[in-house]
């Protein structure tokens, strides 16, 4: 053989964003100049390089050639180890190629990119946020997250805790901020608090957050109360005044009626007994006394008249649970990416809120399609943040798809710490509404 090539190393450790380099030495053996092909081979050709790519060499003599490699600050190249190897073609004698191997380490690195949407929640019993978490590195990452509020006025639960995330992958958790306290009346109340997101290989990072309380009473429920109380008021001067008096006259004079038979026998009675008492008398003057008892006198009661019950019909409480779902689209320039939701089986989602958000100022179109028709078309440079109240709700069945497209026509600007950028646009919609069981609506 007239080629001999060898590599000063056989591992090569580098970070991510960084360079490391080694040397391989060509060796001529043959009686000619010759001149060489230097190829890099492997997954790590990719992101390597040879200076230079061809080398002559005399007879009998060595070249040195550079073989540098410069891995990608990205979650697509895992940390590990990887084989490579160069393959050298003498131009004359292509049959006589060597290919000298070695390995290559890329060193771990760990980054997250947290987020909190819907940053500010209303609610008489509390607000619902979700949190997505990004690994933007490349191992997989163990993290902790805890709600806190300085003021000690809420109580924040995040469900689950802890989660581990694959490199590239996105995470969402969801977050329940419940006041402890119910506010009753007055003027709604923001309450702030914090999320911490915590792991054994970054910085904590922590967001910021709001709910605003509501009060259980309505502000105008006092001037209701009010106006029920002046006309109960009225209903009752108007009766002592009006029908109070009517009432009364009527029911004597029925009295008058009932009772007047009554009275005429009464005084016919009286008569007899007048008649019989001087007959008696008379018959005592004839004969001897004798003792007489006394008649009793009858006697009447009339019962009272009996009260009329009544009936009460209980409240039906709604058997809808409230639901939303985020959905996040991430598409490199000049392409369509599409990010799904399906229903849960025996339910029906209700749609009534959609909230989408532009955060970087993409330029592009971003389609929301509901079991394959297009519902909402809208142009991302049109627009930073934009809500729809819907008048009549959408109804999504079980089984049935939510999905949002993106059209990547060019990318905005990254927001710091939010990720994205590098050419890619990244855009969300956050679908609100609720869950009611399948079959007819329930009120």
């Amino acid at each position: 053989m007239t080629i001999d090539a060898n590599l000063d190393t056989d591992l090569v450790e580098v970070s991510p964003g960084g360079e490391a380099s080694c040397r391989l030495e060509v060796r001529n053996g043959g009686p000619i100049v010759e001149s060489y092909v230097i190829e890099m081979l492997g997954e790590p050709a990719g992101w390597a390089s040879v200076e230079p790519p061809t080398v002559s060499v005399y007879p009998g003599s060595a070249e040195s050639v550079a073989v540098r490699f410069h891995p990608p600050r990205s979650a697509r190249v895992v940390a590990g180890e990887r084989p490579f190897a160069v393959r050298v073609t003498p131009t004359e004698t292509p049959d006589a190629q060597v290919v000298p191997e070695g390995t290559v380490r890329v060193l771990p690195f760990a980054e997250i990119a947290p987020e909190i949407l819907p940053r500010t929640s209303r609610g008489r019993w509390g607000g619902r946020h979700e949190l997505s978490v990004a690994n933007r590195g490349n191992v997989p990452l163990g993290l902790t997250m805890t709600g806190s509020d300085p003021d000690n006025r809420l109580n924040v639960a995040i469900r689950p805790p802890q989660v581990t995330v694959a490199p590239g992958a996105t995470e969402f958790v969801r977050v329940r901020a419940r006041p402890r306290r119910l506010l009753w009346r007055g003027h709604p109340v923001t309450v702030p608090f914090q999320v911490g997101v915590t792991s054994d290989d970054t910085p904590p990072a922590t967001l910021d957050a709001a709910t605003v309380q509501e009060p259980l009473l309505p502000r105008g429920l006092a001037r209701v109360v009010a106006a029920l109380l002046v006309l109960a008021l009225i209903g009752v001067g108007l009766w002592y005044a009006l029908l109070r008096p009517t009432v009364k006259s009527l029911a004597e004079e029925a009295a008058q009626e009932q009772v007047a038979p009554v009275a005429q026998q009464a005084r016919a009675a009286d008569a007899r007994a007048q008649q019989a008492d001087s007959k008696a008398q008379q018959a005592v003057d004839a004969v001897a006394p004798a003792a007489v008892s006394p008649l009793p006198t009858p006697s009447t009661r009339v019962p009272p008249p009996s009260p009329t019950p009544g009936a009460g019909v209980p409240a039906i409480p709604a058997g809808a649970d409230s639901f939303s779902r985020r959905l996040s689209v991430t598409a490199g320039a000049g392409t369509t990416r599409t990010d799904r939701y399906t229903v849960a089986a025996r339910r029906v989602f209700v749609l009534t809120d959609i909230f989408l958000q532009n955060p970087q100022g993409d330029e592009g179109r971003l389609d929301l399609v509901v079991d394959g028709t297009t519902v909402l078309t809208v142009a991302l440079n049109n627009f930073r943040d934009l809500d729809y109240h819907l008048v009549s709700p959408i109804e999504v069945p079980a089984g049935r798809v939510i999905s949002l497209r993106a059209t990547c026509r060019r990318a905005g600007t990254a927001l710091d710490g939010a990720g994205g950028g590098g050419g890619r646009c990244r855009d969300f919609a956050l679908l609100n509404g609720y869950n009611r069981p399948a079959g007819p609506a329930r009120g």
